[in-house]
């Protein structure tokens, strides 16, 4: 089942990164949050994983400064959210949202009926609240996907770590204790942090929209996909925190 549901995770992320610019279509919406919910942690302790910033790396200092030069400012941490100092969390209803951002450009329904989505053009962020409370179920950060509508930051902080939107996953976790096949695993499309602690009693999920790369085995008609290749990833895209699914 495990597999299963990182399956269907990578078809839509794939789908995500190779649609154009979001123009209130409800379908690319929704592929937003399926992408942010239904990433799985396999096998999580009882105490659960935290990411550690490598705070002494010659970088760090530099990207944290520059971080808090910027008029907009994403934190997106595991159980707190920030938006230029401002805390938002899993649960918060919308009344706090609009008090923290303003009246969202785009306020709908799902196809479904089940959700409504707060969506922040200009930020390039998708927040997504259960229509019985109106409370937040996750959070989409799409910091690369519409090239007509480039985010107006350079630099967010991600557990903690700042990072700056032309780096690579792997420049990014050089900055903390995230491993490939240890802490971070990945999908065909995406990769995501296994085993994070929960927050309080709410079991939280990771994931993040940036292509793995795999080894090529043959060439011409017959390339076929090799190992997967911990050694070149790409830009981070899309990042997704919410509510875990049991579906």
């Amino acid at each position: 089942m495990q597999h299963i549901k990182h399956l269907i995770l990578s078809t839509l992320v794939l789908n995500m990164l190779s649609c154009g610019f979001l123009e209130d279509k409800t379908k690319d919406n929704e592929a937003v949050a399926a992408t942010v919910q239904d990433t799985t942690a396999q096998n999580a302790p009882a105490d659960g994983y935290i990411v550690t910033p490598h705070v002494a790396h010659p970088k760090f200092k530099a990207l944290s400064t520059a971080f808090e030069t910027q008029e907009h400012r994403f934190e997106i941490d595991r159980c707190e959210f920030k938006y230029n100092g401002k805390s938002f969390f899993i649960g918060d209803t919308e009344e706090k949202i609009i008090e923290i951002f303003g009246i969202p450009e785009s306020n709908k329904k799902s196809i479904k009926g089940n959700n409504s989505i707060f969506r922040y053009k200009k930020l390039n962020i998708e927040l997504w609240f259960d229509s019985i409370n109106n409370t937040i179920i996750s959070l989409g950060l799409l910091i690369n996907v519409y090239k007509k509508n480039p985010p107006p930051y350079d630099i967010i902080k991600f557990r903690k770590t700042p990072y700056h939107l032309d780096m690579t996953l792997n420049e990014f976790i050089e900055l903390n204790d995230l491993d490939h096949g240890t802490s971070l695993g990945h999908t065909l499309h995406s990769f995501y942090i296994k085993n994070e602690k929960k927050c309080s009693s709410l079991p939280i999920e990771t994931s993040i929209g940036s292509r793995p790369i795999y080894h090529s085995i043959g060439g011409g008609h017959v390339t076929i996909r090799g190992e997967f290749n911990p050694k070149s990833t790409g830009p981070i895209n899309i990042l997704g925190v919410g509510l875990k699914t049991n579906n």
